[in-house]
């Protein structure tokens, strides 16, 4: 991982996307020439000390040619509050790349890639990361799962990429009533040749279970994007400690967010 770099970047947007989920548009080429893939920032929110934390952001889009980049987030408290509030012009304080991100995968590699809510916001660098490399409209397959139709947001950045896009919704309300894992069950059983497949995810905990699940039982590799409340976002604590399989934890915000899905117990 390179070393972090501390910048007061220029927000060059801000708007909101979906209800409560906002996406932020910064001035950082420094940053944007070293992050990778499920990286993340980590955001002080505001000019006092209130809140004190900074919050942990993950990149959704990187532009290298401009240096800006993209971070969507949802707003669920104080810190992301003041965050949607702030307006293009103004500057914002940032740690970044921070973690451990995706390892893209060989070009003879077939993609599934699986967002659920919020964590659809880091795979959609991930799927354009690949879609580069790999030139292959049949090398990505991109499931997203959200509550509701309103929700949803990132599915037509996916298809100006020409990945293939399939999306569910718990309500039903757009694409396949249901759960992205089940699109991921029944994409499995169409293929009969998965022995070249790797499986990326972030999401909720529950959903990333699933993913591990259906990974193990198809002997599939599968990498996985954890969100957890982060504090010092560089290791120092142990407030993101997940449990390991092998002995003791493991650190998020340093070993992770993204982890080999044999690595971490999630049950």
């Amino acid at each position: 991982m390179s070393t972090p770099i501390v910048s007061l970047a220029e927000i060059i947007q801000n708007s909101e996307i979906a209800p409560d989920i906002y996406r932020m548009e910064l001035q950082a080429p420094e940053i944007t020439q070293k992050a990778n893939p499920g990286q993340f920032l980590h955001i002080r929110c505001s000019d006092t000390v209130s809140p004190l934390l900074r919050r942990p952001i993950s990149i959704a889009q990187i532009n290298e040619k401009t240096g800006n980049m993209g971070i969507i987030y949802r707003v669920v408290g104080e810190g992301t509050q003041l965050l949607c509030q702030k307006s293009p012009g103004s500057r914002v304080d940032i740690i970044g790349p921070l973690g451990r991100g995706f390892p893209l995968p060989d070009k003879d590699k077939t993609s599934v890639i699986i967002g659920g809510g919020i964590g659809v916001a880091p795979i959609l660098y991930l799927a354009e990361k690949i879609a580069q490399q790999h030139k292959n409209d049949n090398s990505i397959t991109v499931l997203l799962g959200f509550v509701t139709k309103q929700e949803a947001f990132g599915i037509e950045f996916l298809e100006s990429l020409g990945v293939k896009t399939i999306v569910a919704t718990d309500d039903g309300t757009l694409g396949y009533k249901g759960f992205p894992t089940d699109l991921l069950d029944k994409y499995l059983k169409m293929h009969q040749d998965i022995s070249r497949h790797v499986i990326y995810a972030c999401g909720p905990k529950h959903m990333l279970s699933r993913v591990k699940t259906i990974a193990g039982g198809k002997n599939i590799p599968a990498y996985l994007s954890l969100e957890e409340r982060m504090a010092c976002g560089i290791g120092a604590c142990l407030g993101c400690s997940v449990k390991s399989t092998q002995e003791g934890y493991k650190k998020v915000c340093k070993d992770g967010p993204v982890f080999e899905a044999g690595e971490i117990d999630l049950d």
